[in-house]
């Protein structure tokens, strides 16, 4: 297992540097698979957009980014005459903890990234599919003093839920969505072990992976922001007062699905093509489903879109592709 003091081993690097102040930078994370390489452009895009006079700095850790993607985020870095580093490593430095569908690997790039990038006090880790607003001046200024992380009050049914099944007592549960990280503290903290080791002590215990491992590892070390920092419940704010949306409802803005599904709406229905089409990837299909849930979800929204003969045919598509997998 890796050591939280050390960094992962293999890495290599790629930098595309397009601006020279380096005052007052503000570190961005993400962590993706090929898979997310279009919308983490996106919300790259989108934090650049509302924000034209801070100076970003985006940190991408990823194990298996296309050349095409790589040529794409360069293109990026100069358009909005900003620093992209793109951190591939070897996935067999993480291949022994559980995944699902919805949750590959990638989805523990976010423990990897306060090893390799120590000499920073703060690094704002943003899940992919979260799009900025506006601008974030406000996230940015608010300080995270002796606290290992600043994070979001998940939504109510999340909350209750998640807590009784860690058994959790008189904790809010934080979507891991975004995650304001003081790098000095996780670290001390031994952050990166301890969430691995309870992983693998009883992972069917975690459904929703490193999260739920976070929320148990962390609990008393986490500053709490507003929801607007990580909105996953436009029905419960002021949608002028969103700073940083979260697109967590399946299935995604750049999903075939997207616009006949129940999740599209008046607000969000032309919101991450607005930004999508001011990056590299502007005017890229939307993307048809690769795997059994993403099947799933096409076929209810099929349904939805009272395209019913379309939609059993898709639905059938599911089952088979399910059958197919568990049979393995």
């Amino acid at each position: 297992m890796l050591s939280s003091k050390n960094k992962p081993n293999n890495i290599i690097k790629y930098t595309y540097l397009s601006h020279d102040n380096n005052s007052n930078i503000i570190h961005i994370g993400y962590g993706i698979d090929n898979n997310y390489a279009r919308c983490c452009a996106t919300s790259i895009a989108s934090f650049c957009i509302n924000n034209p006079n801070q100076n970003f700095t985006f940190h991408i850790i990823t194990n298996n980014l296309s050349l095409s993607s790589k040529e794409k985020y360069n293109l990026l870095a100069k358009d909005y005459l900003i620093d992209i580093y793109i951190y591939e490593i070897n996935p067999k430095e993480l291949s022994n903890l559980p995944t699902q569908t919805h949750l590959p690997i990638a989805t523990y790039f976010r423990f990897l990234l306060p090893l390799i990038i120590k000499d920073i006090d703060i690094l704002y880790y943003i899940d992919a599919d979260i799009l900025c607003l506006q601008n974030t001046s406000e996230l940015f200024n608010t300080p995270l003093n002796n606290y290992i992380i600043g994070a979001v009050s998940d939504i109510p049914k999340m909350n209750k839920k998640r807590n009784k099944a860690l058994n959790l007592q008189d904790h809010i549960y934080f979507n891991a969505g975004m995650l304001a990280i003081n790098i000095k503290k996780w670290i001390e903290f031994d952050t990166f072990n301890k969430v691995l080791n309870v992983i693998h002590k009883n992972p069917k215990r975690f459904s929703y992976l490193d999260q739920d491992a976070l929320n148990l590892v962390l609990h008393n070390h986490i500053k709490y922001f507003n929801s607007k920092f990580n909105c996953l419940d436009i029905s419960k704010i002021n949608t002028n007062d969103i700073v940083l949306l979260h697109l967590a409802a399946h299935p995604k803005p750049w999903n075939i699905a997207f616009p006949i599904s129940n999740v599209c709406n008046d607000f969000n229905k032309n919101l991450y093509k607005s930004y999508e089409d001011k990056t590299p990837w502007k005017d890229t299909p939307l993307e048809q489903p690769k795997n059994y849930k993403e099947l799933k979800v096409y076929s209810k929204a099929l349904r939805y879109n009272k395209e019913y003969l379309k939609g059993f045919y898709y639905y059938i598509k599911y089952l088979i592709n399910k059958f197919n997998l568990l049979s393995i």
